[in-house]
């Protein structure tokens, strides 16, 4: 990091925000304390809070299918279930990956260091054919005029590869290349490796005592070790039993003093400013006096959705679209994230979802049907709507009759 910061320094490359040619930074080149002490991926995930917020993202983003449709959303669109970019990113993204492996560890890079890469293996027609994640850690990335070049470095082995066959996934950041979220949060990491540190310590054997032998007789150091023995042989155990203690001897409790109070406040105030790094409410990864199951959380879980999830899947799609579909292919072929598969771990907004899209002629049936893995049924196929609403211009023209059985609608 020193030795970027220096090059940054004296060639003039540009910062996290700024930008010119040649290797992009994705680190502050000004941090708030110089002491500070670098937290990588592999310390970060050992904090309960960063790997919980890490996981709970990962994982929710990899249940969402992604499909290619072909078609324009005016005209109608349809999975296009034959292309070789299909089969990528719905069914098998290489060879030792599913889609749900695949989405998870680019999730991961992202997250923690700003910035998701993929190559794109092609054939000799120039096909996509594979889809292999590159690790953050071990890919620089360069700008010269309107090039870009990825360096990944493997085994001892530099690898050069050009812009049009990795997929970049970037989060905030110049435009080039996202910040790195874990340098940016290296104070906060910091403070809770040193609370993790702390705490440890403070609940190891014989951190603390627990009480005090008081009395007011002067003991020589034979008497000491005598009732010191003769204690510790008491107390020994789960501490539920009932201790004797004679020759005038008192005992008394210790509490928790202020500071050892303290530090586990500043542990809780640590999970809610993790939480607040990575956009998720705290009592989704389990942390406690936040707020409770069934306690507004369907109003918290809507947020998460809207402003965490959705603009990473926006994003996620996007740099999809940029290097998998050709320029001239944007207005036919669009790549998208199911996000609506939520849904299925809901059946009550699930079933409310579909009588709006039924009752509305905006789906069939059929088509309802065919998202809960139920076979067609015959006469399902055609788009119906309620008889209700009806256009102002035709008010007055006809009513709704409840005496003919198929429900059909009467003449004035």
């Amino acid at each position: 990091m020193i030795v970027k910061r220096l090059i940054n320094w004296v060639s003039g490359w540009g910062g996290p925000l700024g930008f010119a040619s040649g290797l992009q930074i994705a680190i502050p080149t000004e941090p708030i304390f110089s002491d500070l002490k670098d937290v990588e991926a592999s310390k970060a995930l050992q904090i309960s809070t960063i790997f919980a917020c890490t996981e709970l993202l990962a994982n929710t983003m990899s249940t969402f299918p992604i499909f290619l449709y072909k078609g324009t959303k005016d005209r109608g669109r349809q999975p296009d279930r034959e292309s070789e970019v299909f089969t990528l990113l719905h069914d098998k993204p290489n060879e030792w990956m599913t889609p749900a492996e695949f989405v998870s560890s680019m999730v991961i890079n992202r997250l923690l260091k700003g910035n998701a890469y993929a190559l794109i293996q092609r054939n000799a027609s120039g096909l996509p054919i594979a889809l292999i994640p590159l690790p953050s850690e071990q890919v620089e990335f360069t700008v010269m005029g309107d090039r870009e070049t990825y360096i990944y470095y493997q085994d001892g082995r530099i690898n050069v590869y050009s812009g049009e066959n990795v997929i970049h996934w970037k989060g905030v950041g110049n435009g080039y290349i996202g910040l790195s979220k874990l340098n940016f949060m290296r104070a906060t990491a910091n403070e809770a490796v040193n609370a993790q540190s702390n705490a440890t310590k403070f609940f190891g054997s014989n951190s603390k005592p627990t009480g005090v032998l008081c009395t007011d007789q002067k003991l020589d150091e034979k008497q000491f070790k005598e009732v010191l023995k003769r204690f510790s042989g008491m107390a020994r155990g789960d501490g539920s039993g009932l201790f004797l203690v004679d020759r005038g001897f008192k005992y008394s409790t210790m509490s928790l003093s202020p500071q050892d109070a303290q530090l586990l406040e500043t542990r809780k105030y640590n999970v809610e400013e993790i939480c607040r790094w990575f956009g998720v409410p705290p009592v989704l990864i389990g942390a406690s006096g936040v707020t409770t199951w069934g306690s507004g959380i369907a109003e918290i879980v809507s947020g998460f959705h809207k402003f965490t999830l959705a603009p990473l899947c926006t994003q996620f799609q996007q740099a999809l679209m940029r290097r998998l579909i050709p320029l001239e292919e944007r207005g036919e072929y669009t790549i998208e994230l199911k996000i609506d598969a939520l849904l299925r771990s809901n059946p009550q907004e699930r079933a409310q979802y579909y009588s709006q899209m039924a009752q509305n002629g905006m789906m069939t049936r059929n088509e309802v049907r065919g998202l809960e893995n139920l076979p067609p049924q015959d006469g399902g196929d055609e788009l119906t709507a309620q008889s209700n609403l009806v256009p102002l211009n035709k008010l007055g023209e006809t009513k709704p009759s409840s005496s003919p059985a198929d429900g059909s609608l009467v003449r004035q």
